[in-house]
């Protein structure tokens, strides 16, 4: 099996322009009044993209099978090189996201013990922007040692686990839709206040896209012979999710008179079908570019979806700065509802291409490349004799 799947480099570059494009789309709906054409045409596509988080944990869960299951493992070294490329974009962008913030609000307290208590939840609870993402990831690096062991010594039952997986995720989508969205949690114990409200950042809350790239990497080379036979099925099945997804939504929002948080809501059963399907199409381009990224044709296609992969995860933390920006002109502006569709689209540009330039050149600096999630070392005093040598 070899050591690099390009396919997962086109998922990365395609599923982090997902992701710019919902926080974008999500601040341009506020400007339109609810029930408005441009708020229901702007929440479909907020619905459509709402795979984006299961995708990116289906890819990690994939890579990190297709990394540590078939070689030696061990957990000390595994947690020593995971952590040091998460914990330290984590803790930085964590202060970075809250000092940037006190800049503009008018009550912020720059008090040490104010400081020191608003960093330390948020380092708790990841509740800075996107941060959620890393949090789940740190929980799952924690786990992976005994996930991986768990893994080889019931290989007999990895079908079972899946199908398990799968419905444990249907119910626990379920549960989240139909009970704990509108519970009060007031008079609950303060540990179990805390798991309800911040369900949406728990490892158990998204256990079947770890699970599911997990056995996709087991099984990788027989699963991709099969799904490279059923293309068709792919894309179709692909196209009827979206549309089933479409007509849910008109549902809840015309029929049942849902507010938008309930009919666009990420964490509901009908987002793991669709979000699966999504993330199958996504691959099979990916698999489709692999085989032809070296034609002349595609070569600057190309070489712009190697940078954004290398730089996916940068862009993921870079990207709420130049939103802000772009909220800045907006407000500024007070564009009305044609100009602003005519804007939504430049800010996406804007804001995927600053991220990307600016995680490119974070990642080219020794050490500072760590706080992207790039590793990096100080050249040698050797070097430097060499190169001037």
């Amino acid at each position: 099996m070899k050591e690099h799947l390009y396919e997962i480099d086109l998922m990365r570059a395609f599923i982090i322009l997902g992701v710019v494009c919902v926080h974008n789309f999500s601040f341009y709906n506020t400007f339109n009044p609810d029930m408005s054409t441009a708020n229901v045409l702007l929440e479909a596509g907020l619905t459509a993209l709402h795979f984006t988080r299961e995708s990116f944990m289906f890819i990690t869960g994939l890579v990190l099978f297709i990394t540590y299951y078939r070689k030696p493992f061990k957990a000390t070294t595994f947690w020593k090189k995971r952590f040091l490329l998460i914990a330290i974009p984590y803790i930085f962008f964590t202060i970075a996201y809250i000092l940037f913030s006190g800049t503009y609000l008018h009550h912020f307290s720059w008090s040490a013990p104010h400081l020191f208590l608003v960093i330390g939840k948020a380092l708790l609870t990841g509740n800075q922007f996107f941060l959620y993402y890393l949090l789940i990831s740190m929980q799952l690096y924690v786990v992976f040692p005994l996930f991986i062991i768990l893994m080889k010594k019931l290989e007999k039952w990895h079908i079972w686990i899946f199908i398990g997986s799968f419905f444990l995720e249907l119910f626990l989508m379920w549960l989240n839709s139909a009970y704990l969205q509108n519970l009060n949690i007031s008079h609950l114990p303060v540990v179990l206040k805390w798991l309800i409200l911040y369900r949406d950042r728990n490892l158990l809350t998204y256990q079947f896209w770890f699970i599911a790239g997990a056995v996709f990497a087991i099984y990788y080379n027989p699963v991709k012979k099969y799904l490279l036979s059923h293309t068709r099925m792919i894309v179709a099945t692909f196209l009827a999710m979206l549309i089933a997804l479409w007509i849910h939504f008109a549902m809840g929002r015309y029929l049942l008179h849902q507010d938008y948080s309930m009919s666009d809501l990420v964490l509901q059963p009908f987002m793991i079908p669709y979000s699966l399907a999504t993330t199958a199409v996504l691959w099979r381009a990916g698999v489709w570019w692999a085989d032809n990224r070296h034609k002349a044709t595609l070569r600057w296609f190309s070489g712009f979806v190697k940078m954004v992969a290398a730089a996916s995860f940068g862009v993921f933390l870079v990207h709420p700065f130049a939103l802000h920006y772009v909220e800045v002109f907006v407000y500024s502006v007070h564009p009305h509802t044609t100009l602003r569709m005519f804007l939504l689209p430049l800010s996406i540009i804007f804001v995927y291409g600053v991220s990307i330039m600016v995680s490119n050149y974070l990642g080219k600096i020794p050490l500072v490349s760590y706080i992207v999630g790039q590793k990096s070392k100080l050249p040698s005093l050797r070097s430097d004799l060499s190169r001037s040598a």
